[in-house]
């Protein structure tokens, strides 16, 4: 029996093919590749300024640095989110204000936020999990910098605009998981002239007679030209995606059971497709079930992960958070996914709940 794994990189010929043409120019670091990637990204996304970068965590990196945040300084996130973003937090020395997200959503819960800002709080950041757009907007009125993070969002709207055009900066991965990928990459985007100057500055530090610290964080044209093929392709994965979706509706809708997306939810990119169940018993006994079957599925974000445990905070604070994290389950979805695999699960799928 083959194993459906859960997701997967959607390469082609057209991707050997870019790598090919870069590796015979002989020149690997960035140069064409990357400014055409940077180009591309910005329009996408209506902005002026465009960074490309070794990794999404550089990419928040700089951004930090760029707002001068420094040692003490409070940075607002979410506890519902990858530790990848502690990292570059505590890179700078700052210190995490955790919140809680929505009921029965993934995004930061915006009512909290207030209770939470003070004279110390330098940024918030705001992802789009799984690719589901926050209520950026709504964070405007507090005048705090707002570092828009949609590693896992390229491709979804909000209010009928692209998300990455939100933010003072806005963050993408190009990770292995991602929408589109060169295995590792990132990317910032803003409006800001200040900021993208001092960004190039940070990442440029060959030749230069003013040392000061600066990063090896650039991104090589190899790994751009594999993003410029995806990023050709981000249409047609986002199209496929949806349709796989479509297929899960049709079995969930039936049932008594929350999920996302849903049909209405055409404005997003159908990053990741997840299923709550009442209990988390009941959430493990079906990830049993499916893996007898073949079907790989994973826990979006489990309990051990939410930041709040990763740093030992009083989980009564996250209650949402907790609850999404012990009953959620996330299939396959991806565009590699052929018609038989997709009709596997689904028949899998109705057998099981």
């Amino acid at each position: 029996m083959k194993i459906i794994p859960h997701n997967q990189p959607t390469l082609g010929k057209e991707e050997i093919e870019a790598v090919r043409k870069v590796l015979e120019s002989n020149w690997l670091i960035g140069r064409e590749e990357v400014k055409k990637l940077e180009n591309s990204v910005k329009k996408s996304v209506n902005r002026n300024y465009a960074i490309a970068t070794n990794s999404g965590t550089s990419a928040l990196h700089l951004s930090l640095l760029v707002l001068g945040v420094k040692a003490k300084d409070e940075i607002l996130l979410p506890t519902f989110t990858v530790s990848d973003i502690l990292n570059a937090i505590y890179y700078v020395g700052a210190r995490p204000i955790l919140v809680d997200i929505e009921k029965n959503g993934f995004n930061l819960d915006i009512a909290k936020v207030k209770g939470k800002l003070n004279g110390k709080t330098k940024a918030i950041l705001i992802p789009h999990a799984f690719g589901f757009p926050a209520k950026i907007d709504q964070l405007k009125k507090y005048k705090i910098p707002i570092i828009e993070d949609c590693a896992q969002a390229l491709g979804s709207f909000y209010k009928g605009k692209p998300v990455g055009s939100f933010g003072d900066l806005s963050i993408f991965s190009f990770y292995a998981t991602k929408m589109i990928t060169s295995g590792q990459g990132g990317m910032v985007v803003t409006n800001n002239k200040e900021y993208y100057d001092t960004m190039k500055d940070l990442i440029d530090y060959n030749g230069r007679d003013n040392y000061k610290v600066r990063y090896n964080y650039p991104m090589t044209d190899i790994a751009a030209s594999i993003v410029n093929v995806q990023f050709g392709k981000l249409r047609s994965f986002i199209e496929k995606r949806k349709y796989i979706a479509s297929k899960y509706n049709k079995i969930l809708e039936n049932k008594k059971i929350l999920f996302w997306p849903k049909r209405e939810d055409a404005h997003i990119n159908h990053f990741r497709f997840i299923i709550k169940f009442d209990s988390r018993v009941t959430r493990d006994k079906i990830k049993e079930k499916l893996a007898r079957y073949g079907i790989t599925t994973i826990i979006p974000i489990a309990n051990y992960e939410l930041l709040h445990n990763l740093l030992k905070q009083d989980r009564k604070y996250f209650q949402n958070a907790e609850k999404l994290a012990n009953t959620t389950l996330s299939l396959p979805i991806f565009p590699n996914l052929s018609d038989v695999e997709i009709a596997r699960i689904v028949e899998k799928l109705n057998k099981v709940l």
